[in-house]
């Protein structure tokens, strides 16, 4: 995705926790960040317009954020980072099985978590790349498989008119042989 500005969407219902997200993001990363209160905000901002990466908090007023990670994972494939108050076990289990990126507690060190953001989009960007040039390559793969059996029915056809010509030859030479009297007589 080169020249292209990333996209994050941030869903954070505290102000003063956007504030600081919003200050530390814009300062370290060149992308463009979108904020959010609550889930169902979130979808539909997503579904208009999809991030590459999404950050949310996993106590939401409308949904918690294990729920809307899972939403988002099967809208589209990419990075998301969660932020819980008190996370125990069972809450880093469960992001680990839906396949979240990080899952940060309260209060968090900003730059480490600005860095996880700048490690996802770094490979959400890589994925990315990966699978234009593997579409592209299936694309080639396909076009080169139906031109090659487009040519394969083409040699047949040409080879089903020279066996034709051939055995017409033979039986006009034929024909010619037994048309003209022979030497012998």
């Amino acid at each position: 995705m080169p020249d292209v500005t990333p996209k994050i969407l941030v869903v954070e219902p505290d102000p003063d926790a956007v504030e600081i997200l919003v200050a530390a993001l814009s300062y370290r990363l060149d992308a463009q960040l979108t904020c959010v209160a609550d889930a169902e905000s979130c979808l539909d901002t997503d579904m208009i317009e999809p991030h590459d990466l999404v950050i949310t908090e996993t106590i939401l007023p409308d949904a918690h954020g294990m729920e809307l990670a899972e939403q988002l994972l099967a809208l589209r494939k990419r990075p998301i980072i969660l932020l819980a108050d008190e996370p125990d076990l069972d809450d880093a289990i469960e992001a680990m099985r839906l396949g979240v990126r990080d899952l940060f507690p309260k209060p968090f060190a900003v730059g480490e978590l600005v860095e996880s953001a700048e490690r996802a989009l770094r490979g959400h960007q890589i994925h990315h790349q990966h699978a234009v040039k593997y579409r592209r390559m299936r694309d080639l793969v396909r076009r080169v498989i139906h031109e090659r059996r487009s040519l394969n029915k083409r040699v047949e056809l040409i080879c089903r008119d020279l066996v034709g010509a051939q055995r017409r030859l033979v039986h006009r030479v034929l024909e010619v042989e037994q048309a003209q009297p022979s030497a012998d007589s």
